[in-house]
This record gives C-alpha cells, sequence and structure tokens, in this order.
C-alpha cells in the first residue's frame, strides 16, 4: 500500500501542477502557494472529522507534533529557495540538481539515522529516475542558428558568457540548498509519523505554512488570495484539493513503506508531469522527454519488481 500511495503522489503532484498552468498571469506563486495550503487545511480537516481522527490531532504527542511542524517549516523553506534557484539558473541546471541530490541525500540520510537500509533495487531504480529527471529537463538545440542570427543583428540583447555561468552556479548551488532542507524536512516528517495518524499528520504539515501565509497575507496585502480569486477560483480550488491529496498521500506512503523507497517513487512526478502537459496542455513531447519517461517507469519497475 505504501508503495502505491508514493506513486499516486507522485501522479497527483504532477496533476497539481498542470491544473494552475492556466491560471491568468496575474497570479503569483505566493496566492498559488496560499490558495493550496488554506483550502488543503480546510480539506484534510474535513476529512479527519468524517473519519473521527478529531481526537487524535487534538491529542498529539508533542514530540511528534514538533518534527511535524518542524519538517513542514523546513519544506516550506524550501521551496522558497528552490523558486529562487529557478529565478537565478536554468531549469535544465536546477531541476536535475536538485531532485537527484534530494534522493541521495535522503536515503542516505534514512540509513545513517533511521537505520533503513538501502537494498539494491532502490539504488538502481533510484539512479534510473535521476537519468530519467535529467532527460526530462533536457531541451532540443533546434532554435540555436536563429539564435545565433538574431544575436548578430540586435546585439544588445546577447549576454555575457560569465554572467550566464554565474547565474548557472548560483542556481546550482540554490538547488543544492534546496535539496538538503527538503531532505531534512523528509527526514523529521518520517520521525514525526512514528506515533501520528496519516491524517493528522498531514493536517499539522498543512497547518504550519498555512499560518505563515496567514502573516504574509496581512502584512502583504497585495499577496492576498481575495485579489485574483475571481475568475481564477476553479483552477485554484482544484489545485488545492490536489495539493491536499499529495500531502495526504505522502504521510500514507511513508507511514506503510521504507522512506528510502518513498523518496525514490515520490521524485517521479516530472516523468507524470510531462504526460500530463503533453495530453492535457498540448505541449510537444520531445525525445529527451520521451527517453527520461522510459528511464522513469523503468526505475519504478526496478524499485518494486526487486525489492
Amino acid at each position: 500500500m505504501g508503495e502505491l500511495a508514493a506513486v499516486a503522489n507522485a501522479i497527483v503532484w504532477a496533476l497539481t501542477g498542470v491544473i494552475t498552468k492556466g491560471v491568468g498571469k496575474n497570479v503569483k506563486p505566493t496566492h498559488i502557494v496560499a490558495a493550496q495550503v488554506w483550502i488543503g487545511l480546510a480539506f484534510l480537516l474535513t476529512v479527519g472529522f468524517i473519519i473521527g481522527q478529531t481526537d487524535e490531532l487534538i491529542h498529539i504527542e508533542l514530540r511528534s507534533a514538533l518534527f511535524l511542524a518542524g519538517g513542514a517549516l523546513v519544506n516550506t523553506a524550501g521551496s522558497l529557495v528552490f523558486w529562487l534557484a529557478l529565478s537565478r539558473g536554468t531549469v535544465s541546471t536546477v531541476y536535475p540538481t536538485t531532485q537527484s541530490i534530494f534522493i541521495s541525500v535522503s536515503v542516505l540520510a534514512g540509513w545513517i539515522f533511521l537505520g533503513d537500509t538501502p537494498q539494491l533495487a532502490v539504488v538502481g531504480g533510484a539512479a534510473l529516475i535521476i537519468g530519467g529527471v535529467i532527460l526530462l529537463n533536457l531541451k532540443p538545440a533546434d532554435n540555436d542558428d536563429d539564435s545565433a542570427s538574431s544575436s548578430d543583428s540586435k546585439p544588445s540583447r546577447t549576454y555575457s558568457p560569465k554572467r550566464k555561468i554565474k547565474g548557472d552556479w548560483v542556481g546550482i548551488g540554490l538547488g543544492i540548498t534546496t535539496s538538503f532542507l527538503w531532505a531534512g524536512g523528509f527526514l523529521s516528517t518520517v520521525i514525526g509519523l512514528e506515533d501520528t495518524p496519516p491524517v493528522a499528520a498531514a493536517t499539522i504539515r498543512n497547518l504550519v505554512p498555512a499560518l505563515l501565509f496567514i502573516g504574509v497575507a496581512i502584512f502583504f496585502p497585495t499577496q492576498r488570495i481575495t485579489r485574483v480569486f475571481k475568475g481564477n477560483e476553479v483552477r485554484l480550488i482544484a489545485g488545492a484539493f490536489m495539493f491536499a491529496l499529495s500531502a495526504l498521500t505522502f504521510v500514507i506512503a511513508l507511514d506503510n513503506a521504507p522512506p528510502s523507497v518513498v523518496v525514490v517513487l515520490v521524485n517521479t512526478s516530472p516523468m507524470w508531469a510531462v504526460m500530463f502537459a503533453s495530453i492535457v496542455l498540448r505541449e510537444r513531447l520531445t525525445r529527451f522527454a520521451l527517453g527520461g519517461a522510459l528511464l522513469s517507469m523503468a526505475g519504478i519497475f526496478v524499485t518494486l519488481a526487486f525489492r
């Protein structure tokens, strides 16, 4: 069940991105995240009430609550650094760097601190998925000649190679920082889940960023979701619903499968995102994307079949 929940998490998280892709240009990342954590929190509280886990949420052990809250805080910080990394570097360098190091550090940390010795199948699956992520983020150089000719006619738009290299290295450095933050949040969540029901754990993980974004809305009025909700309500609500499902499937996966397996399987989300973008958004599927998807699928098969 845990392995299936991990794959479901990757699929749901990929769908979250596809759904929110069509929001208006006036919707900023802070608006999207605020909608996700607030609406997601309401959804998880409702689920907890329906299945009778409200008491577990109220009487959760302090140690577990602190680890879950700390993990959520660190994970939110990692997400902010990740957005900064993308703004300073290129997607093709930041995304593969972040996910590959996140997988490696999380598996290693689980081995050292939790005694979760990774099996050979997990290591092999991780290597295939990392390779798939790298391929998914490569772009064919179809427009190199066009860009070169246009740069000849418009010299004012050329960029210094040194500046580009610097930007890439800054983006990579921030991506590495993101990986360690996410790995720390992952490890903290695993520890907090030891004595906590999944729904209560997912609720606490949503509660922390929800409280943070209340402060953001108070001190930064332009970031209030009410300013962009009209006209975007369907996609924001649907994206928040998928976000809540992602949070729930994540803790269910960790509660029923080894952390080393979960961290490998949830990082197949780029493959699913490319597939859904091709089907729903009609984005072109390049040979690199197809190769990356095949490698990621092979990684899932190796991880699950040879454990």
